[in-house]
C-alpha cells in the first residue's frame, strides 16, 4: 500500500491510470505464517481492472497488485529477500488479521501506514 502521496497518472476521462510512491510490502515465504514488512518506490499502472507493477529487493523482482503487494495479502517471496524484511509487530498483524480487508487494506491501513512512516529507515534498506 501506499504510504505518502505523490503524483498520479489520469487518462483524459479522469481514471488514474498510474503512480508512483513509496509502498509497504507485506512478504512471507512459501507456507510461512510469519510476515515480515518492506518499502520500496513501486510504481503500479493500469491494467484492465487492476493497478500492477513490480519491486525489486535485494536483486529480486517482487509482482506487485494492490494493497500490500498481492490485493491486501502478503506477497510470497525468497528466503533472501523475507530474511532482510522487518518482522511486524503483534498487534499489527492482529489488526490487519482482524482488519475486514477483502482485496485491499482494511481498517488497520492507517495504522500500517503510521508505523512504516515512523519505521522507514529499517523498512527500506539498501539492496
Amino acid at each position: 500500500m501506499y504510504i505518502e502521496k505523490t503524483a498520479s497518472g489520469y487518462d483524459s476521462g479522469g481514471q488514474q491510470v498510474s503512480r508512483r510512491a513509496r509502498f509497504l510490502i507485506l512478504v512471507q515465504t512459501d507456507g510461512d505464517k510469519e510476515i515480515r514488512a518492506l518499502v520500496r518506490k513501486v510504481a503500479l499502472h493500469q491494467f484492465g481492472h487492476f493497478m500492477m507493477g513490480s519491486a525489486r529487493a535485494f536483486g529480486h523482482r517482487i509482482p506487485i497488485s494492490g494493497s500490500y503487494g498481492s490485493d491486501g495479502l502478503p506477497c510470497t517471496v525468497p528466503q533472501e529477500v523475507f530474511d532482510k524484511a522487518v518482522p511486524i509487530p503483534e498487534e499489527l498483524h492482529k489488526a490487519w488479521n482482524e482488519g475486514g480487508g477483502w482485496n485491499g487494506a482494511g481498517s488497520e491501513a492507517l495504522l500500517m501506514q503510521k508505523w512504516a512512516l515512523e519505521n522507514i529507515e529499517q523498512l527500506q534498506p539498501r539492496g
